[in-house]
């Protein structure tokens, strides 16, 4: 017998005190903080009525209940436990009258939280995604949960940082609902939501975050899981649908293969035709039957789509089995009495475990002496039997055995040759303790709200019995049941109730001669809710339709609703709410026994719960002696009250509406009727009913929501939270088809250039039940483009036509494609208007077409600052310098004020620098300047809700991305771990900036300190901070500055200040040698900046000195490292500063408002903010953080945006007009469209306080720069398919000073824009990748542009990247595609070369567009 060791407690013995019945105290082994206790006392045998006190003892909670129990009943005791502080709990149980007695136990005492589960609307979200999620806390009832504690969320990316908390969440009736939206570039992987209560890890849910496109057809394959390997044939059957429900019409190539390679069978493939559906099978080789195992083997399918090449694919594991069938022993008894006849039952199966039915062929039953050489067909001391099977596959054998010396024996059937081998068979052993006691479960599938019924079954008479159900760790029902004499069997019936979902266990108990007996048997539920929610929707919807949503569930309940595409489903599933997740979280509510010592079966061992009694029973502690009374271990009736308050599931059926059933379509609609297709999404619903209406009412509620135009299905799912009924989750998804049964549907290019030809891809479905006649026209009466057609393979003829219309004839259910050439006229968008009509149907879509100039487009700023503290008015002519040989039509002119310097950084915190940000520096701009402006809105008072929300959220982003350049050691790099070490520079940077945004968003400490420990590992003794990695910004290659920006660093972590004084000190005072020494301007600028933060008396000398060497023009100042040589730089300089100028004028800006009145510093402000672009960012990374940074100090010292001003404006011939500035409006960038024409504006400021007028235009250029600082060599190779485009583009470093003849270039960006309708091939980008001196490889723009990143170029060492494309749109004619390159931190030096592809109007025309030429040709 199983041997008990005492861990904890040894159970005491039972006090009898003149006891004169007999008595039984059941309550659960575990007692539970902020939960319900129940104990089951009930009297056996006594004289008369019996008092007895229930009292739970421990550290923090006392209670004790007195009852009356009459002989021959049970009485029910509940307790309601509060949270529980640790340490030893019993219950003792005092009879006072009647039944006189003491007794005690020791309990378990477990503190299980509540449950956490949490979901979120997709499964897999791409880069700049916005993650929905929601958290639920349930009790052991699946209620809303009370939570004591302070919840948090913490989300973490693939490579595990941290990258979002959310602190102090509160809950809405036990649900939160979140959000995080991820940056363009998030670390890819699995990432982590946890949820935490006072720190402890509750529940944690995964999701992927993966570049994907969506699937827009399903692929399944049906074939037998289980499969006779001595057949040697495997069938499947491959189904292709779309998400809308029709078939899909292509190719399949299947393929079948060991799934573990083990085999030595090869791979076997085929492809086949499908039409909704294709049959394929394939021989396996005729020795694997033979194999000593055969491991499963992968089917796996690859749809290709007829009409568009789109590609589906799906697989399916098949088990093969050596034995053709399963022999399995049926209800089998274990024990058997010498010469008594007993029931033995076979079942025989099939491998895919189906009954084998309408064999005539025999079941034998052996049954054998233990030890002996066992096989059907030996003969010795075999018992043999022989039975058919019956019409369910089950043989039936009457079996006697006689004694063996051995007591038990060896069983085997047979089967047509297969072998089952059925363990042994014992013989039965009376009890001299106990009658046999059994319990019986009749009711095959337990169930919510029906009755179960079960057995007591006993060998002897029962007198009576106590059952108690047990279930999540209570007593949930209790009764003392009273039998009719003579009576072996008796049947009890019992609705369950949820509480006991989804498992109880039945413990039976009763007094015999003194003796308890007892049993117990578990019952597993059927998993249903108490609560339940119903989602009617309507089975059809067309596009863009009205969709009632009827949502039933209980009232007062909490509704959360999820729709999403099918699509999105078919891509990944798992995000949504799981019932069986939820059940199998009740399991660890179950409740236990303390341990014991000794050994033998003890009441509770099954159910957990414990029994204090005085009646005898069979079990050995090991110390107790025969005579002594026997301690019970570790039983109540639920009141009537309870049992009555259980509700019952409700379910409402409704009969089918007319919005639930597929009407066919009549035929009778006419083209005219039919709208115009344009919104898709991915989720469509993500609401709760709080969203909709204040309370679930009896009657539920309607939910009136606009469907999205994507033809497919919507899956519909919903939750609903009850106080008293608990969760519910609908039991199968709603499925809503977006229809119509005949549509369009084309693919266009991101973007063509104004000129190009383009093939206008047309598809048109057809799923009526007849052919027809269709008309497709493109309607071109806006004028917007031409159409064209190929004369030949170099003539076209082009066509002002207001329509042209190709007539096609669409099969029933089935689709056709066809194309229009165009050539857009005008640069803009473009409305491509296509309808199809026929006879009994139409569909029409809208689509835009982007036409871009030719060129590359320029982008310039014109900015004046207005300070009206002095004067009432001021005037200025602004002048837009627009050169002659500007690309006409490129021309974009707006006129723009704001009454706060930081209202453009305001409008634009995502887009502040018009460059590509691909390396560890650039991401940066994502992240400081929402610093700023968070900074600014609270010194400066200002409640902008919405912009403090936008600006955490990039810093959220900017955050996330820049952990994906950390190294090992807590460094930072432009390239993270592909570069050799960790940057100095860029280290300072990022924890100087972390720091900053800690007070807004959720940084990690340990990654602050494990920078700046870094940081002091690299100084030098002499207090120098040297670079150790590789730095892209050769201005920043200079010990002075480096080691006053590395202090910036320390001085910004000021609580860490103390840690690191040493480290501190001794880089001060290098810098304060150092900087006597230095006339370089951008050293001494940060070094008078970490020299007043040390207090150092060095920064007045610096500072003065500075003053010195600053630049005056008109009424601006500013310095600069370039000497103007001509009237012609100095223009250059005002407008279009180098990087560093703007930089180091801001650092010294930053110094003057320090020390003095802001009013002094305008000069300054005034050529500062004209370098700014028309996102309130510079041309670079660094000059746009320092530079905001310093406008930002500007504007708590100067109240920007106070005051209030009336601006008019007048552009040179147009109309004069106003715009308004006061402190409500006075972030608000008030915008106004000019004329293309426009090319001086003159403006006129009257009022008080500060603003800022800007002139903001873009124009393209289509000619190569004068004096190119690169030399970019694009040569187009020979391509054997005009679908291919194979581009050697070769880049060289020519520096245009002497003085950089022998320097590498800093880092350096090329732009690549592939001609339109081509897009990069991701596969080849590897190629390029793999170029020295690259250092990363990106697309944009739908993959029309490719862009690449140099570490750096030196002179005469060309660089070649090998770039492909292939062809995705139908485009011909295009325009001279540009290549430019570029230096990252001196953008003037750039260079921009031209390449053409080779095409004619015949390689992408169709039918009646290609003329005679063109057939010739082909």
């Amino acid at each position: 017998m199983m041997r008990f060791i005492l861990c904890v407690f040894l159970l005491q013995y039972a006090l009898l005190i003149n006891a004169t019945g007999l008595y039984s105290v059941v309550g659960p082994g575990t007692i539970r903080s902020n939960s319900k206790y129940n104990v089951a006392v009930s009297v056996h045998k006594a004289e008369g009525p019996s008092k007895i006190n229930v009292s739970l003892n421990g550290p923090s909670f006392n209670e004790t209940k007195e009852i009356e129990v009459l002989p021959m009943a049970t009485e029910n005791v509940e307790f309601e436990v509060p949270k529980l502080a640790s340490g030893d709990y019993n219950l003792t149980a005092v009879g006072v009258s009647g039944v006189v007695f003491r007794n005690t136990t020791k309990l378990n005492h477990a503190d299980e939280k509540p449950s956490v589960f949490v979901q979120t609307d997709k499964a897999t979200y791409k880069p700049a995604d916005l993650v929905q999620f929601r958290v639920l806390f349930l009790d052991e009832n699946t209620r809303p949960a009370r939570i004591d504690g302070t919840i948090s969320v913490v989300i973490t990316d693939g490579a595990q940082n941290r990258i979002k908390q959310i602190s102090n969440v509160k809950l809405t009736k036990g649900v939160y609902t979140g959000e995080l939206q991820l940056s363009e570039q998030p670390v890819l992987g699995t990432w982590k939501l946890a949820v935490n209560v006072d720190g402890e890890a509750r529940e944690t849910k995964t999701f992927e975050v993966d570049k994907y496109v969506l699937p827009k057809f399903e692929v399944k394959i049906d074939t037998a899981k289980d499969v006779v390997a001595a057949d040697n044939l495997i069938k499947a059957t491959i189904r292709a649908k779309y998400t809308y429900g029709k078939p899909v019409k292509g190719k399949a190539t299947v393929s079948l293969e060991s799934n573990y390679g083990w085999s030595s069978t090869s791979k076997q493939e085929k492809t086949i035709d499908v039409d909704g559906k294709g049959h394929v099978e394939f021989n396996l080789p005729g020795s694997i039957a033979n194999s000593a195992y055969i491991p499963p083997y992968k089917l796996f399918a690859v749809v290709t789509e007829e009409l568009t090449g789109n590609k589906q694919n799906a697989t399916a594991t098949v088990n093969l089995h050596q034995q053709r069938y399963k022999l399995q022993s049926v209800d089998s008894p274990t024990t058997y009495k010498p010469s008594k006849s007993f029931v033995y039952q076979v079942a025989v199966k099939n491998v895919d475990d189906s009954p084998v039915l309408g064999s005539t062929k025999k079941v034998k039953l052996f049954f054998d002496l233990p030890g002996r050489y066992f096989s059907p067909h030996y003969s010795g001391h075999q018992i043999k039997y022989e039975e058919p099977l019956n019409e369910n596959g089950i043989a039936t054998f009457q079996v006697t055995l006689p004694a063996n010396v051995s007591n038990y024996y060896a069983i085997l059937a047979d089967f047509d040759g297969v072998q089952g081998h059925f363990g042994t068979i014992s013989k039965f052993q009376e009890s001299e303790n106990r009658e046999p006691l059994t319990i019986k479960v009749n009711t095959k599938k337990p169930r919510l709200g029906e009755k179960v019924s079960f057995d007591v079954i006993s060998t002897g008479n029962i007198p009576y019995f106590v059952y108690t159900i047990v279930a999540r760790g209570n007593i949930v029902l209790s009764d003392y049941i009273v039998v009719p004499e003579d009576t072996k069997k008796y049947t009890v019936k019992f609705t369950p109730t949820f509480d006991m979902v989804p498992q109880a266990t039945i413990y039976i108990h009763y007094v015999i001669d003194n003796d308890l007996k007892f049993e117990e048997k578990t019952i597993d539920f059927e998993k249903d809710f108490s609560n339940s929610i119903d989602i009617v929707a309507p089975v059809n919807a067309k596009p863009s339709e009205e969709v009632k949503l009827k949502v039933k569930t209980d009232a007062d309940s909490f509704v959360g609703l999820l729709g999403v595409d099918q699509s999105v489903l078919l891509l990944k599933s798992g995000n949504d709410f799981n019932k069986d997740d939820i059940f199998n979280s009740l399991n660890k509510y179950k409740t236990s026994t303390p341990w014991l010592r000794g050994y033998g079966r003890y009441p509770g061992q099954t159910s957990g719960l414990v029994t204090l009694t005085n009646a005898n029973y069979p079990y050995n502690t090991g110390n107790i002696q025969k005579g002594d009374q026997l301690p019970a271990v570790p039983i109540m009736k639920a009141s009537a009250d309870r049992q009555g308050s259980n509700k019952k599931r409700k379910t409402t059926i409704k009969p089918p509406t007319e919005s639930t059933k597929e009407t066919p379509f009549d035929g009778q609609e006419t083209h005219n009727d039919f709208g115009v297709r344009s919104k898709f999404s991915e989720t469509w619903i993500y609401e709760l009913a709080e969203d909709i209406l204040t309370d679930v009412d009896d009657s539920g509620f309607t939910l009136t929501k606009k469907i999205p135009d994507t033809i497919t299905s919507w899956v519909i799912t919903g939750f609903s939270l009850n106080p008293t009924s608990g969760i519910a989750l609908t039991k199968n998804p709603s499925m809503i088809r977006v229809f119509q049964p005949f549509f369009v549907s084309t693919n266009l290019p991101y973007s063509v250039k104004r000129g190009e030809v383009i093939s206008v891809p047309v598809v048109v479905f057809n799923y009526l039940d007849k052919a027809l006649d269709v008309d497709v026209t493109m309607d071109n009466s806006d004028g917007e483009y031409e159409f064209t057609e190929a004369t030949n393979d170099v003539l076209e003829k082009a066509s002002d036509d207001v329509q042209r219309t190709k007539r096609e004839t669409v099969p029933a259910n089935s689709g056709k494609s066809l194309s229009f050439m165009i050539r857009p006229k005008n640069v803009g968008t473009t409305t491509l208007k296509i309808t199809a009509t026929s006879p009994l149907a139409g569909d029409t879509i809208h689509q835009k077409l982007k036409v871009e100039p030719e060129g590359v487009t320029q982008f310039e700023n014109r900015a004046v600052f207005i300070n009206l503290k002095d004067q009432p008015e001021f005037s200025q002519t602004v002048d837009a310098e627009i050169p002659q040989e500007a690309v006409p039509q490129s021309e974009f002119i707006e006129f723009s004020v704001v009454g706060d310097l930081l209202g453009p950084t305001l409008q634009n915190l995502d887009n502040l620098v018009r460059m590509p940000y691909g390396c560890g520096e650039q991401n940066m701009v994502n992240f400081v300047p929402n610093i700023l402006v968070l900074k600014y809105l609270e010194v400066t008072g200002r409640r902008m809700p919405a912009v403090e929300t936008k600006a955490k959220k990039f810093l959220e982003i900017g955050y996330q991305r820049e952990l994906t350049y950390k190294h090992d050691d807590g460094s930072y790099s432009a390239f993270g771990k592909s570069d050799k070490s960790g940057s100095t520079w860029l280290t300072a940077y990022v924890m100087r900036s972390f720091h900053q945004a800690g007070k807004y968003t959720d940084v990690d400490p340990k990654v602050v300190i494990a920078g700046l420990d870094f940081l002091v590992s690299k100084q030098k003794e002499n207090g120098e901070f040297p670079e150790v990695g590789k730095l892209f910004d050769n201005a920043n290659q200079n010990s002075l500055a480096l080691t006053s920006f590395v202090l910036l660093a320390f001085f910004e972590n000021y609580e860490l200040i103390e840690k690191y004084q040493s480290a501190i000190q001794k880089g001060v005072n290098y810098v304060a040698e150092e900087v006597d020494k230095s006339d370089d301007l951008y050293s001494l600028a940060i070094a008078v900046v970490a020299l007043q933060l040390a207090k150092h008396p060095q920064a007045e000398k610096v500072l003065a000195k500075l003053e010195t060497l600053a630049r005056q023009e008109n009424d601006r100042k500013w310095w600069s490292k370039v000497d103007p040589t001509s009237s012609s730089e100095v223009a250059r300089v005002y407008w279009k500063p180098r990087s560093n100028d703007v930089e180091i004028t801001s650092y010294v800006l930053l110094a003057l408002l320090e020390k003095e009145a802001a009013d002094k510093s305008l000069p300054i402000i005034k050529w500062l903010i004209a370098q700014r672009n028309s996102n309130g960012g510079f041309s670079s990374t660094q000059d746009t953080v320092i530079g905001l940074q310093a406008l930002t100090k500007f504007a708590y010292k100067t109240g920007s945006g106070s005051g209030s001003m009336d601006i008019e404006f007048t552009p040179a011939g147009g109309t004069k007009d106003t715009i308004k500035v006061n402190p409500e409006n006075s972030l608000v960038l008030q915008t106004h469209v000019l004329p293309k024409n426009t090319r001086k504006v003159d403006f006129t400021a009257k009022g008080t306080g500060s603003a800022m007028v800007q002139l903001s235009y873009r124009y393209n250029l289509a000619e190569k720069e004068k004096k190119p600082s690169f030399k970019v060599t694009p040569t187009v190779k020979n391509s054997p398919s005009p679908q291919l485009l194979d581009v050697d583009i070769c880049a060289e470093f020519v520096p245009l000073e002497e003085a950089d003849k022998e320097k590498d270039s800093n880092m350096a960006v090329m732009e690549i824009a592939l001609p339109s309708g081509f897009v990069s091939d991701s596969d080849t980008l590897d190629g390029i990748q793999n170029v020295d001196r690259v250092k990363r490889v990106e697309t944009k723009n739908s993959d029309s542009t490719v862009i690449v990143y140099f570490d750096s170029l030196t002179p005469g060492d060309v660089r070649c990247l090998p770039v492909k494309a292939t062809k995705a749109h139908a485009v011909a004619k295009q325009k001279p595609a540009s290549v430019s390159l570029y230096d990252y931190y001196d953008t003037e030096r750039r260079a921009t070369e031209y390449y053409q592809v080779a095409s004619s109007l015949c390689d992408i025309c169709q039918g009646s567009d290609c003329g005679e030429g063109c057939k010739k040709s082909a």
